[in-house]
């Protein structure tokens, strides 16, 4: 089942601390944009409904996600990619969620639709998986009423781990190319495929207030 634009919300996730990178990966430039920016172009390509995950500690990223993309704080703080998978569950308007680490910078637009084409229509979660077997929870897309309750609990309960919360679901996978999810965690990282980090755009962040 392919899926209409108005049935999709994309969450971008951006409240990591980037401690392996060193500094704000979200900021790390890659061919000439940084890489949540990307990741944000790659998404608005498929829908106009866009939700931005962040730490109420952290940057808000106002000047590479426009300030109209809702910011979403995570429900428990220092609960992971999984805290902020729940506050996306909990705004989203659409029946899909489609959840977008923002350390993809080589994800596309064809990747992605490949996804959505791949989603029947009697599962709670479409998740592809690299040539190494692992499934990628963190672009994955999810029907929102069938998980939500199932990753509050797990929230609740203190168990993050999102491989642990797909074994909950029912999961439809998808063989996917390595490179277009190739994630980000070290400068080293940005080497792959001769892509090298060019340089930090500094600042982004408003007080609540301008918000």
């Amino acid at each position: 089942m392919s899926l209409p634009n108005a049935d999709l919300t994309a969450l971008l996730l951006a409240g990591g601390r980037s401690r392996r990178f060193g500094t704000d990966k979200a900021r790390a430039v890659v061919d000439g944009t940084p890489m949540l920016r990307r990741v944000y172009e790659t998404a608005r390509a498929l829908t106009p409904h866009v939700l931005l995950s962040v730490r109420a500690d952290g940057d808000f990223y106002f000047d590479l996600v426009p300030p109209e993309v809702p910011r979403l704080l995570d429900p428990v703080p220092e609960a992971g990619p999984l805290a902020g998978l729940v506050a996306g569950l909990r705004a989203a308007r659409t029946p899909w969620l489609l959840a977008l680490a923002c350390d993809l910078p080589f994800l596309n637009e064809a990747t992605l639709r490949r996804l959505l084409a791949a989603c029947p229509s009697a599962v709670d979660a479409v998740v592809p998986v690299t040539s190494d077997g692992r499934r990628q929870p963190l672009c994955a897309l999810y029907r929102v009423d069938a998980v939500r309750p199932v990753a509050e609990s797990r929230l609740a309960a203190g168990r993050y781990a999102l491989q642990a919360l797909l074994d909950q679901l029912s999961v439809a996978t998808l063989a996917v190319p390595d490179v277009p999810l190739h994630n980000v965690n070290t400068p080293d990282d940005l080497l792959f495929g001769r892509v090298r980090s060019e340089r930090h755009i500094a600042g982004g962040r408003r007080s609540a207030s301008d918000a």
